[in-house]
């Protein structure tokens, strides 16, 4: 059989990415004011202050590569829907997120949308702001680079962008939205991009995420005790039960002293690792530092008396609760006694393979009425379901080129604690989903969020690598 000739326009060299990798060095300086721009745009969807505005700001930067650009869905929250059309051979879906955490710490060392540069400690030079690391400094770096490619050479790839405002809250849109889009979305695979290198160099890439449902515990005063209606002083406890005690111990139940979850259901339902991610995991325990990643995290010791392989299984296939927040009663300064009618905590609960957040929210529920807890009102806020890539997707095997490109051989984990809506990809569209990148960036969620100056560069090179080892043979 013959072979088939490519065109000039989409042979893709060696010398082309060499070009686009100086000219992000050149233009590096102009990179960074670009990307601390953006992340002064407000973008908190727990409030919705700032989204539709940063959406607006997204799509003139991909309309201004070459692109048609649409904004999908909740207009206060809408979903940026892109495709650019570079005649190309293959077709590269890129996933993002413009959303952020709200930033009402009080002790960050600079506003956190200012996006000052600050020296972290092991780190050095670093952009101190919300959404630093999670994630709009790694959209606006991969924006960077698009810019780069477009100014200095050819696009390598045709790509088409789904970047969602609303991940933080869980993505109530997204799985509509990509069944509206189903018989458009064809593609190479899915990437998404991420700061996955810690503080000693060592790179990370993500096949898949656990799924969470995010529930409010609401337990109130009425028919197994409590005020009703009001407060009480705090001399009545003497008469009337607590809803904070209450509360408290029902969430006691949850657990054991370890953290062991208690509930019957959840850990009979989840799949062991296959035998591939087996093989991964025994990779990884080879090279997992358990010191530098308790540094990372800031903590002393595993919550679990396990290492290597075990450690790593428990972790990553185990069911997990996390308390997130506790509210009630008086929390002012001084002294004020009270008997609080009412007590509130946020919860999260994260699962892999096979359950389901259905299944997950049936075997809460059907525990605490078990335990006497019945009356204690559940609030479901946020829900999505696990995914899973295999080691051997061509989009896997591209990432690897790439980080080798760059001299680098990841870690690679089979599964990881977050959360991200990929089932929606993967069970919807069947299309492999890949995470990962250079650069260094921590404390998402809280205070003092950063992302590393030099990180960031790295980051741009990587994902030029990526795009261009993507539309290699």
């Amino acid at each position: 059989m013959p072979q088939r000739k490519m065109s000039a326009r989409l042979k893709i060299t060696s010398a082309s990415l060499e070009k686009i990798h100086t000219a992000i060095d050149q233009d590096f300086d102009r990179h960074l004011d670009k990307c601390r721009a953006f992340l002064k745009l407000k973008s908190v969807s727990a409030t919705g202050e700032g989204i539709r505005e940063t959406a607006e700001r997204i799509k003139e930067i991909i309309t201004n590569l070459g692109a048609e650009v649409s904004l999908w869905g909740n207009p206060s929250f809408p979903i940026v829907y892109g495709r650019l059309n570079a005649d190309a051979e293959k077709t590269l879906i890129i996933y993002g997120m413009y959303d952020v955490q709200p930033a009402e710490e009080r002790n960050w060392i600079s506003s956190p949308f200012e996006a000052e540069i600050h020296n972290v400690k092991g780190v050095g030079p670093c952009v101190i702001a919300r959404g630093a690391c999670n994630s709009k400094g790694v959209l606006s770096g991969l924006f960077n680079v698009l810019e780069t490619i477009k100014t200095n050479d050819t696009f390598p790839v045709n790509l088409v962008f789904t970047i969602e405002g609303e991940e933080e809250v869980g993505s109530p849109q997204f799985e509509a939205f990509i069944r509206a889009h189903r018989k458009e979305l064809q593609g190479f695979g899915v990437v998404d991009f991420d700061f996955l290198q810690d503080m000693k160099g060592k790179v990370a890439m993500l096949l898949g995420h656990k799924g969470i449902v995010c529930m409010d515990l609401v337990c109130r005063g009425g028919k197994s005790g409590g005020p009703i209606g009001t407060s009480l002083h705090g001399a009545d406890i003497a008469w009337i039960a607590s809803p904070v005690w209450r509360l408290i111990h029902a969430l006691g139940s949850l657990t054991d002293r370890k953290e062991n979850i208690r509930i019957p259901g959840l850990h009979e339902a989840v799949a062991p690792p296959s035998k591939t991610d087996l093989q991964l995991l025994k990779n990884l325990a080879q090279t997992f530092d358990e010191t530098a990643f308790l540094k990372e995290m800031k903590s002393r010791r595993f919550k679990y008396d396990r290492s290597g392989i075990e450690l790593l299984k428990k972790g990553l296939y185990s069911p997990t609760i996390n308390i997130n927040g506790f509210k009630s009663g008086y929390t002012g300064s001084g002294t004020k006694t009270v008997l609080p009618r009412k007590a509130t905590a946020k919860i999260d609960i994260r699962f892999g393979p096979d359950l389901e957040p259905e299944q997950v929210v049936e075997h809460f529920k059907a525990h605490l009425a078990d335990q006497g807890y019945a009356d204690i009102e559940i609030v479901v806020r946020d829900a999505y379901t696990w995914a899973k890539t295999d080691f051997s997707e061509r989009v896997v095997q591209k990432m690897l080129q790439a980080f080798r490109l760059h001299g680098i051989e990841p870690e690679v984990w089979p599964m990881s604690t977050s959360a991200a809506p990929y089932f929606a990809f993967q069970r919807i569209l069947d299309m492999p989903v890949v995470s990962g990148g250079l650069g260094h960036g921590g404390r998402p969620h809280v205070s003092n969020e950063y992302m590393s100056v030099t990180g960031l560069k790295d980051f741009e090179k990587f994902a030029a690598s990526l795009l261009y080892t993507v539309a290699t043979e």
